[in-house]
């Protein structure tokens, strides 16, 4: 009776076994590298030694391909047991980052000095990508030809991964984030990252004005003492809106008046439209034995202070600070090129200059409506427009698989 000689690792054609000790070797030296001479910098892939790496790496796989095919270790990174090692490497990196607080002071030092806690900028996940990254470049090489049928499909859809994949990963350390603090009638050309570096911007802004809506304020019942809600949570809260009836606790609660923005003459507040107004209501409150409390009650501002309905020795009847449902900024911006753009910069509405997307990001909620310093995030990430090449790539060649993709003969290891 004949038997089955077990295979030998490291021989023609490789599989299974060999993807895990390709695994384990690069985790156990990406592993080693971080504990002897510690992680990558997060610069360390900027321009241009970012495009220079992926302009390299792009072509070293197609001249492994175009000439070494036949290559134990090319041929392998085209075949199906190449992608699942890598792809399951790569998530178990993912899962890893998952786990564990990322750029946390506070980790074990041991996790720090792994790597763990500042996972994409360590030598095993650099090491995880770029083996992901050449199983998928190889496996779109090998289905270039014939181009046609399924292969078109195919094609798109691996390319434009890879391209989105290595974009993202060699454009991460161009992605700047920044921010601008703008002042009234004064010009600022200069934002701040989140480590407090201070950066000249190719463009300068002025605050016309801030803008905001709010919505209503609620009507809670507090402990007078302590200022808690009670009862704890928010289902007994209601918008506060003249006319509106509730029921908090026992009490039975209506508002016979309010005005958005009001002012205190006297025991009474009246509507205006001064700098520092707070919204004010006139309130009725029933207790459970049916006797009657009215009058007024106000969040207040940082120009009048708060006012609350006392109900009993422990309760009373508060507003609760308005929340702002909208807010923008008309501002003034200069460009290097001498344009003058007078706009308006939104939350999701970003307004586009220079090569940044600018996008409003806070103000100082301590005047809340009559802020008079606005906060501009601005974005550049250069490698945007590539990232979205291969995004439409992937989705093109789903599309023409679902719809148009013309199977062709069957190939042995291909990852269809």
């Amino acid at each position: 009776m004949e038997t089955r000689r077990k295979k030998l690792i490291w021989v023609s054609p490789w599989g299974y076994t060999e993807g895990w000790l390709l695994c384990a070797g690069l985790l156990i030296t990406g592993l080693l590298l971080q504990l002897t001479i510690g992680g990558l910098s997060s610069g360390a892939l900027s321009w241009p030694i970012n495009i220079i790496f992926a302009t390299t790496f792009t072509v070293a796989l197609v001249i492994g391909w175009v000439f070494f095919k036949k290559n134990n270790m090319i041929n392998w990174l085209s075949r199906v047991p190449a992608a699942i090692t890598s792809i399951v490497f790569v998530t178990f990196l993912v899962l890893i980052m998952g786990f564990t607080l990322q750029v946390d002071s506070e980790n074990p030092v041991w996790v720090q000095k792994l790597g763990l806690s500042n996972m994409t900028n360590s030598w095993p996940f650099l090491f995880g990508i770029v083996f992901f990254l050449a199983a998928l470049g190889m496996a779109t090489l090998k289905r270039i030809t014939p181009f046609k049928g399924r292969n078109i499909g195919f094609f798109l859809n691996h390319a434009g991964l890879y391209i989105a994949i290595l974009a993202g990963i060699a454009g991460a350390p161009d992605l700047k984030r920044l921010t601008m603090e703008l002042h009234h009638d004064s010009i600022v050309w200069v934002s701040m990252d989140r480590q407090g570096h201070l950066y000249e911007m190719p463009l300068a802004m002025q605050l016309v004005s801030f803008n905001m809506e709010e919505y209503n304020p609620k009507v809670a019942i507090i402990e007078s003492r302590t200022g808690r809600i009670v009862p704890e949570g928010l289902k007994d809260i209601f918008e506060i809106s003249k006319g509106n009836v509730g029921s908090i606790l026992d009490w039975q609660v209506e508002v016979k008046e309010f005005y958005s923005l009001s002012g205190r003459f006297g025991e009474r507040f009246e509507p205006v439209m001064d700098w520092g107004a707070a919204p004010a209501a006139l309130m009725k409150v029933t207790d459970p034995d049916g006797n009657i409390t009215e009058g007024w009650i106000t969040c207040g501002s940082f120009m009048y202070p708060h006012q609350l309905l006392e109900l009993d020795d422990n309760l009373s009847l508060a507003m609760t600070i308005p929340q702002a449902s909208h807010y923008s900024s008309d501002v003034i911006i200069y460009t290097e090129d001498g344009d003058v753009i007078e706009t308006r910069i939104e939350v999701n509405k970003p307004v586009s200059a220079q090569g940044w997307k600018l996008y409003q990001y806070s103000y100082d909620d301590r005047f809340g409506r009559y802020s008079s310093t606005s906060i501009i995030e601005a974005i550049r990430d250069p490698w945007l427009p590539v990232v979205y090449t291969g995004i439409f790539m992937l989705i093109a060649g789903s599309v023409y698989l679902m719809t148009l993709g013309k199977a062709p003969e069957n190939q042995e290891g291909d990852l269809s």
